[in-house]
C-alpha cells in the first residue's frame, strides 16, 4: 500500500502480534460478560498504542495519524470495543489534555494516560445532545479559590475505571451562541467529593465499553484543575472530536474486514449438492462482490484523511465523513455476512453478529452520523474548509 514504510510496518506488526495472542482469544468473552478489558487496555499502553501521536517528552511515541489509523484498524479486526476505549482515552480526554494542558499538567496526565498507568474518560454529553452545548445545564462558579460544580454528563466511555475525568462545564452567565465561548474543561480525579458515577448501561454493541452516567453535587476542585482558559475550550474539543471521528473510519474498517473475512470463508466451506456456495450460487459471489468494493473504498478515504492530517490539514469534513462511512460500510458488511451464514450467522457464538451490532452502535455513539452530515452541510455552505 503506499501509505506503508518500514517503520509502520515494524508497528503494525507488533499490533498484529498483540492482537492473536492477546486480543482474539478473549474477544468472545469480553462481549459476553460486558467486563471492561482492563488487561488488554494497559498492554497496549505498555505497547505504545495509547500514546501514537503523543509528543515523547510526554510519555508519547510522537507518530503520526496515519500509524495510529493502522492499528486501530488492525485492533478493530477482533475487538472493536477496545478501540472505542482507546478514542475516549487517547483522542478525547487525551486530546483535550495535549491541546489544553500546561506542561505541569501534561506531566502529571498526560504523560502517565500514554503509556497506561492511568485511564481517562471525557464527559461532554448531556440530555440536551451532545452538540448542544447552549442548553447544558452542568454549571462551575468560582468560590475563592475552588471550582464548585454541579450538573451531569452521560453516555460517558470508561466511567468507573477511569482514574481521571476530563469534563466540561459552562463557567459564564451565558453561552455565546455562535464562538460557543463560555464553556471550560476541568480536570477530575476519580475519587473528588461530590463526583459520583453511575451504572454501566447494558447496550445493543460496544459490549465492556463501561458506558453511563456521571454527576456533580458541590463537587470543589482547585484552581489549578480548570484547563486551558475559562470560557475557552471549545475549538480545542473541536479539534479533538475531529480526530476521534476521524478514528472511527480505520475502525469501521478494521470490524468490515473481519465480517467480510468471516463470510468468504464460510462461503467456500458450506455445501451445498456437492458444491460450496461459493461456487455454486451467483448471489453469493456478487455479495462478496460489493462488500469487498466497500471495503476498498473505505480504505482509500482513510488513509487519504490520516494522509491530510499528517500533513498538517484539519480535514473537518472529510473526519466527519470517516465517521459516516466507517459506521454506513461496517454496518452494511456485518449484514451481508450475517445474512450469507443464513441462520447459522445469527447465532452468537459463530462471532459473525457482533460486528453488526458494534457497527450498528458506531452510527449513534459519540455522535449520528445524522448530526455529522448536518455539520458537514453547514460546512459545506460556509466553506470552511477544503478538506
Amino acid at each position: 500500500m503506499w501509505y506503508m514504510n518500514e517503520e509502520r510496518e515494524l508497528m503494525l506488526n507488533v499490533a498484529k502480534d498483540f492482537v492473536e495472542q492477546e486480543v482474539k482469544p478473549v474477544a468472545m468473552e469480553v462481549d459476553r460478560t460486558s467486563e471492561f478489558p482492563t488487561k488488554l487496555f494497559k498492554r497496549a499502553g505498555e505497547l505504545g498504542f495509547l500514546g501514537i501521536t503523543v509528543a515523547e517528552e510526554f510519555g508519547g511515541l510522537g507518530k503520526d495519524h496515519t500509524t495510529q489509523s493502522l492499528i486501530l484498524e488492525e485492533i478493530a479486526k477482533s475487538l472493536p470495543v477496545l478501540t472505542v476505549a482507546m478514542g475516549a482515552h487517547t483522542l478525547l480526554a487525551g486530546g483535550l489534555l495535549n491541546m489544553l494542558g500546561t506542561p505541569e499538567q501534561k506531566k502529571k496526565y498526560l504523560a502517565p494516560a500514554a503509556t497506561g498507568e492511568i485511564i481517562l474518560a471525557c464527559g461532554s454529553t448531556e440530555p440536551a445532545g451532545g452538540a448542544n452545548h447552549i442548553e447544558h445545564t452542568t454549571k462551575a462558579v468560582l468560590e475563592g479559590d475552588q471550582w464548585v460544580i454541579n450538573g451531569g454528563k452521560v453516555l460517558v466511555s470508561n466511567i468507573g475505571v477511569a482514574d481521571v475525568y476530563v469534563i466540561l462545564a459552562v463557567t459564564a452567565e451565558k453561552m455565546d451562541p455562535v464562538t460557543r465561548e463560555g464553556m471550560s474543561a476541568f480536570i477530575v480525579p476519580k475519587g473528588t467529593p461530590g463526583l459520583e458515577i453511575g451504572k454501566h448501561e447494558h447496550k445493543l454493541g460496544w459490549h465492556g465499553s463501561a458506558t453511563g452516567s456521571i454527576s456533580f453535587k458541590n463537587m470543589k476542585l482547585p484552581k489549578e484543575n480548570l484547563l486551558g482558559p475559562a470560557g475557552g475550550c471549545m475549538r480545542a474539543l473541536f479539534v479533538s472530536a475531529t480526530d476521534e471521528f476521524l478514528s472511527c473510519g480505520p475502525v469501521g474498517l478494521g470490524m468490515a474486514e473481519a465480517a467480510y473475512e468471516m463470510a468468504y470463508k464460510y462461503s467456500h466451506e458450506r455445501m451445498q449438492r456437492g458444491q460450496s456456495m461459493y461456487d455454486r450460487l451467483q448471489v453469493t459471489r456478487h455479495k462478496l462482490v460489493k462488500m469487498y468494493g466497500e471495503i476498498e473504498s473505505l480504505r482509500a478515504l482513510v488513509y487519504y484523511t490520516a494522509d491530510l492530517r499528517d500533513r498538517g490539514q484539519m480535514p473537518l469534513k472529510l473526519g466527519r465523513m470517516l465517521k459516516i462511512k466507517g459506521a454506513e460500510v461496517s454496518e452494511y458488511v456485518a449484514r451481508e455476512a450475517i445474512q450469507l451464514f443464513g441462520g447459522v450467522g445469527t447465532i452468537v457464538d459463530t462471532g459473525v453478529e457482533r460486528f453488526w451490532r458494534d457497527a450498528k452502535v458506531l452510527a449513534i455513539g459519540g455522535a449520528s452520523v445524522e448530526a455529522l452530515m448536518e455539520d458537514i452541510s453547514v460546512m459545506m455552505k460556509l466553506n470552511m474548509s477544503k478538506y
